[in-house]
């Protein structure tokens, strides 16, 4: 199944819980005014666990943190967000963990950003195992203080970060 197929499935599946999530992951992490909340600003939200559209055996965890951008660089006076967010797998009847086509996990990023953001939208970590599996998938998206996403700020360090590019 194609991304776009599977996140058209993810959507028709879980709305509800998509649309929520979506809203506590895209307000801003801190009270807008002081440096010192923009530096120490941080939240971590997660979906309960759903079922993988792909393996029926699968559950999915997917959690997201919420962090102002003085958080990840030296310039502490840099304003605007970082969402990063992750998706871990596990053996519906065991627990255990399971790791996951990359294509689904691509797929969920999509449902829940969706639109114009999921073009700023940075793959985060290792590189996937041979058939294009992940243990856990990451990802990371930057909104600028009005929370509109923007590219990754130059004094962001991080050269795990790729632009996401969906087929």
């Amino acid at each position: 199944m194609t991304i776009n197929g599977l996140t058209t499935k993810i959507q028709i599946q879980h709305t509800q819980e998509l649309n929520a999530f979506r809203q506590d992951i895209t307000s801003p992490p801190y009270q807008a005014g002081t440096a010192t909340a923009l530096n120490t600003a941080r939240r971590s939200v997660r979906m309960n666990p759903v079922q993988s559209v792909e393996d029926g055996n699968a559950s999915l965890t997917i959690v997201a943190d919420v962090q102002g951008l003085a958080w990840f660089t030296a310039d502490k006076g840099l304003q605007g967000s970082c969402i990063t967010l992750s998706i871990a797998g596990h053996r519906r009847a065991t627990g255990t963990r399971l790791s996951l086509p990359l294509a689904e996990c691509d797929a969920w990023m999509e449902a829940i950003l969706g639109g114009s953001w999921i073009t700023h939208v940075y793959r985060s970590g290792a590189s996937p195992e041979p058939g294009g599996k992940l243990d856990v998938a990451s990802y990371r998206l930057f909104l600028d203080e009005r929370s509109n996403p923007v590219a990754k700020p130059k004094s962001v360090v991080d050269d795990s970060l790729r632009r996401l590019e969906l087929s």
